[in-house]
């Protein structure tokens, strides 16, 4: 005789079955959105050397003249801005035949030479080429020092002055004193702009709107750019610095006057937390003084 459950157990039984069968969903769909997401988050530098040959190869060359540029490049900025060997060298990344990879109809050019070298930067930095070029080390100075003589070819790092301004590459021709001059004039066109983004970021946060002052910011940065980098004239330099740093006082005057409203807020946030606070308190007596119904 077959046992027929009483509706109510049914009911259970079918409801429990659908969220199972719900949660199982649930679940499955995490479990794919991880893994997706952990293919998603991998870095596309990370992902182009897979599939950049230039890269495979030379990695496993026992030459190390031809290997580390690798491990160079991983570490540079070039490397996380997508900018790979073929962006400089030429050649078809996609081959894994020597003769087709380093075919001149790809564009391969191997190692520039010295006075190609600018040309090769100028693609992405034209502006610096631009002022490169008239300066006492471009055409004057028959290119040297190269671009890569002060910033490196792989293991290319964000510029600072006090790096690349070393004796390896100036002291055949400039005293120890022209280079500390030399930095000390650029970090002062420099260094107030970076502490300018610092603060800004940090007062943005509590709510200041600072997009005035970032762009002021960002207008003096153009200006440094155009007026002073890779001019390599003390005198020009100094001129713009010089120019630059009455639009600095300027920031630093509207960064107080944001800060000071930063502190306003938080002070008025302050009192307003105590009046509630008072209040609420002053309600929760009134309730209690109340006789009972």
């Amino acid at each position: 005789m077959t046992r027929v459950e009483p509706r109510r157990v049914r009911i259970v039984r079918r409801d429990m079955h659908r969220g199972q069968t719900v949660m199982g969903g649930l679940i499955a769909r995490m479990i794919m959105g991880l893994v997706a997401a952990a293919f998603w988050v991998v870095p596309v530098a990370a992902q182009g050397d897979a599939s950049n040959t230039c890269i495979s190869c030379h990695a496993s060359l026992e030459d190390e003249d031809m290997s580390e540029p690798v491990g160079q490049w991983q570490r540079g900025v070039h490397n996380p801005a997508g900018i790979a060997c073929q962006d400089c060298h030429g050649g078809n990344p996609a081959s894994l035949v020597e003769d087709d990879a380093h075919s001149v109809e790809a564009g391969f050019i191997g190692e520039p030479e010295p006075e190609e070298i600018h040309e090769v930067c100028a693609s992405c930095h034209q502006l610096q080429t631009d002022n490169y070029l008239p300066s006492p080390h471009g055409i004057e100075g028959e290119f040297w020092p190269s671009c890569t003589d002060c910033h490196s070819n792989h293991e290319v790092k964000h510029p600072v002055v006090a790096e690349i301004s070393i004796p390896a590459n100036c002291e055949d021709c400039h005293e120890q004193d022209i280079m500390d001059d030399f930095i000390t004039v650029v970090d002062r066109g420099l260094n107030p702009l970076a502490d300018f983004n610092r603060a800004a970021e940090e007062i943005e946060s509590s709510g200041v709107p600072v997009a005035l002052i970032m762009s002021q910011a960002n207008l003096a940065k153009d200006a440094f750019r155009t007026r002073a980098s890779h001019v390599f004239v003390m005198a020009n330099i100094i001129a713009t610095v010089d120019s630059l740093e009455k639009t600095y006082t300027k920031i630093e005057k509207d960064l107080d006057l944001a800060r000071t409203e930063v502190e306003t807020r938080r002070k008025f946030g302050w009192l307003l937390a105590s009046i509630f606070v008072i209040m609420a308190g002053v309600i929760w007596l009134y309730k209690r003084a109340l006789p009972d119904e």
